[in-house]
């Protein structure tokens, strides 16, 4: 079977969804499937990850507009792709969609469409979004052959926000690789590693995990940090907050880790921290529970799906004051 897969970013780009496509790109590939990806350069110009057999991986000119990308030739690769193709694109921003919308009607080729986020307004243009998503994006949606959501709410958001009905909408939560993580149970010793893991955007509300941290040490008189594991547009603002925080010392910043160098600082951890405002799914909670540790997360839409509050780790309303009472109550449980 012939799958082209089209999608925003790819790894090495940092994010859920860049790695969910790489992920079942590369398992296509190995059943068979002649598979290949269209994606933009951005992020990785300098290091991209090469094709292999049956996978066949090409890096688009591309640069962001809104904290969308812009790929001036994926048109022009989409319609040369054979009639028999499968197109899979990948949904978290703008422009790429109405691309394949476009192909699917010029060509007569089916698409699914893989939702994996329903962005909130986060630049200046963000007043233009409910317009983009009433107008453009709800045809992407009502034409393609099948919708894949991660979640059930999704599901039931989709449906209701884009007038689609539930049977076209297929829910497929992500995984992870449980070898390559470790639970090191019965962890002792005297410092106390929070962890954070993600992009430092705005959907991530990093500064609401630092002013959670402020209070805790405050209160706390225990051996803390907090590693913030990512990068991001919002890194500086992050830096200045820390700073203003007088936490310079009690906050380290990773940058971007991948590999065996991620799975080694969930390992070492002993609570994960996610204050994100927005989520479909949340491979990052997934990660944090194949490496044993409890979880504090704001209770929101979808990860009510995947995190069971009181089980498998802590729902909690997005302020400072309910995130540090609720990483208090880890800490004096530990």
């Amino acid at each position: 079977m012939k799958i082209v897969q089209i999608v925003p970013y790819y790894p090495p780009h940092l994010g859920g969804m860049e790695n969910v496509v790489k992920e079942m790109s590369e398992n296509l590939a190995k059943r068979g499937h002649q598979v290949k990806v269209f994606t933009s350069d951005i992020g990785c110009k300098n290091v991209k990850l090469r094709s292999t057999k049956n996978l066949k991986i090409n890096w688009l000119l591309g640069w962001e507009f809104a904290h969308s990308p812009i790929l001036p030739s994926l048109f022009f690769k989409l319609i040369r792709i054979p009639k028999d193709s499968i197109m899979h694109v990948h949904i978290a921003q703008a422009f790429v969609p109405e691309i394949v919308f476009l192909v699917s009607k010029l060509r007569g080729i089916s698409y699914i469409a893989h939702i994996h986020l329903d962005v909130g307004p986060s630049t200046k243009m963000g007043f233009l979004l409910p317009f983009y998503k009433k107008v453009f994006l709800q045809k992407v949606l009502s034409s393609s052959s099948k919708i894949i959501v991660p979640t059930k709410d999704y599901i039931d958001l989709v449906s209701k926000k884009y007038t689609i009905s539930k049977n076209k909408i297929y829910k497929i939560p992500c995984g992870v690789d449980l070898k390559n993580f470790q639970s090191l149970s019965g962890k002792s010793h005297d410092l106390i590693r929070l962890l954070f893991v993600g992009r430092l955007s705005i959907q991530k509300n990093v500064p609401l995990l630092i002013r959670s941290f402020k209070k805790i040490t405050e209160k706390n008189l225990r051996n803390i940090e907090l590693h913030i594991v990512g990068d991001g547009v919002e890194k500086s603002k992050i830096i200045n907050l820390i700073k203003a925080e007088k936490l310079e010392k009690k906050v380290i910043l990773h940058g971007t880790l991948r590999g065996k160098r991620l799975y080694k600082i969930f390992s070492n951890s002993d609570i994960f921290i996610l204050t994100s405002r927005l989520e479909s799914f949340g491979i990052v909670l997934i990660e944090a529970m194949a490496s044993g540790l409890p979880i504090v997360v704001s209770n929101i839409p979808a990860v009510r799906n995947v995190v069971e509050n009181g089980k498998t780790g802590l729902l909690v309303k997005p302020s400072a004051e309910d995130f540090a009472k609720a990483i208090e109550k880890l800490l004096n449980n530990s």
